[in-house]
């Protein structure tokens, strides 16, 4: 009979008290490592005897000795019950939050300005999960939690939550940014005829808060023609700054602004126009512990900022 063949019918706990036996050639020995009766490990040598077919251990009254064919069961049986210790041990060590991978979705924006001081934040505390951050256009970001590509995602909420829940984190609102060679004083309101009265500068189709200001805009009754369109916001802060037209970007946008002395900024309409950003996570999947901590640290973490 091949042993290696027939250990899949084998119980771990015959195993271990083969195992102990053969190695201390004692099953007075053996039943005291593993907390049993000598009659307990007598009876589970001869089950795996018996399920074998084969005799692994002569026992007198003085010794015990492994047979050829314990022999050559003992490194194969060692060897399988030192595989399901370390993955016992690995699945402690997913369990307990020691390590395991989150893999998180943001915004460009999102991604340069929050997620790499909340990361680090996170790191300290968790120094052996390994954080795999996706800085992707905001219209792709759901489509990465409902895929399974990320476990979390930092984003606008979407109008369609079948397959995701959104737990609001932060709220964001509009800032609207303009070369300073407009002149506007600090004191003087703008509004939407303003803004169309001026070449407009555009975040891409399907950037969230390009439907926002559309919306907006749309119920204001006015309608944003752009004079250009661009996928990221350092694209926006650039053409204005070059004098070549005014834009509406993500509040949170400011750190980025101000390194720009010639764009002004101002809050626009920030009593009426503000967005939540929102925790993403598919509905039907169970988050890992890993991405389960990390959640827990967003939350957190942002209520401290």
């Amino acid at each position: 009979m091949n042993i290696h063949a027939s250990l899949g019918n084998l119980s771990l706990k015959q195993l271990r008290a083969f195992v102990c036996v053969a190695e201390s050639s004692s099953f007075t020995a053996a039943a005291a490592l593993l907390s049993l009766s000598q009659s307990a490990v007598s009876l589970l040598i001869r089950e795996l005897e018996s399920e074998l077919g084969l005799k692994l251990l002569d026992r007198t009254t003085r010794s015990v000795r492994m047979t050829e064919a314990g022999a050559e069961l003992l490194p194969v049986a060692s060897r399988v019950l030192q595989d399901l210790g370390a993955a016992i041990a690995g699945s402690r060590e997913l369990a307990d939050r020691r390590r395991g991978k989150v893999r998180i979705a943001c915004s460009p924006l999102q991604s340069s300005l929050v997620l790499p001081r909340l990361i680090a934040a996170f790191k300290a505390d968790h120094p052996h999960i390994t954080v795999v951050l996706r800085d992707t256009p905001g219209g792709e970001i759901v489509d990465l939690v409902t895929s399974g590509e990320v476990d979390l995602a930092l984003a606008v909420p979407p109008a369609d939550t079948t397959f995701v829940t959104a737990e609001p984190v932060l709220t964001d609102d509009l800032l609207l940014i303009y070369p300073n060679s407009y002149g506007w004083s600090s004191r003087r309101r703008v509004t939407w005829k303003d803004i169309a009265a001026r070449p407009f500068i555009a975040l891409g189709k399907h950037n969230s808060t390009r439907y926002l200001v559309d919306h907006h805009a749309g119920q204001a009754g006015v309608r944003l023609v752009p004079a250009y369109e661009v996928a990221f916001v350092w694209t926006a802060i650039g053409l204005v700054e070059a004098g070549l037209g005014l834009s509406l970007v993500p509040g949170h946008a400011r750190p980025v602004v101000q390194k720009h002395p010639d764009v002004g900024m101002r809050p626009f309409e920030q009593q009426q126009i503000k967005r939540p950003i929102a925790l993403l996570q598919h509905r039907q999947r169970t988050l890992s512990p890993a991405a389960e901590a990390f959640a827990e640290f967003v939350r957190s973490f942002i209520t401290r900022q």
